[in-house]
């Protein structure tokens, strides 16, 4: 039983993980556009970003939001933009 709610909860992620990047790189590309910013990093963020750290990215609304962000997030930032 254990196996098998695993392995449909492994599923789950394989499944939704595309979703979520997606999401997260729409999400970048409209921020960019609202703040006049640059969204050339947008498909590199959604790719390198785990779930953990798309979350966190999905929940930003400003720039003190980013400030915030997790060291793994601005790593994952830095790398994306790194002439920013």
């Amino acid at each position: 039983m254990i196996k098998q709610l695993a392995a449909i909860a492994l599923g789950v992620s394989f499944v939704t993980a595309p979703a979520l990047a997606s999401e997260l790189e729409d999400q970048c590309v409209a921020y960019a556009a609202e703040t006049s910013g640059d969204a050339s990093g947008c498909s590199c963020l959604a790719e390198a970003a785990d779930d953990t750290m798309t979350a966190e990215l999905m929940a930003i609304e400003s720039e003190a939001d980013i400030e915030g962000l997790s060291e793994a997030s601005k790593g994952a930032i830095a790398s994306c933009w790194p002439e920013a």
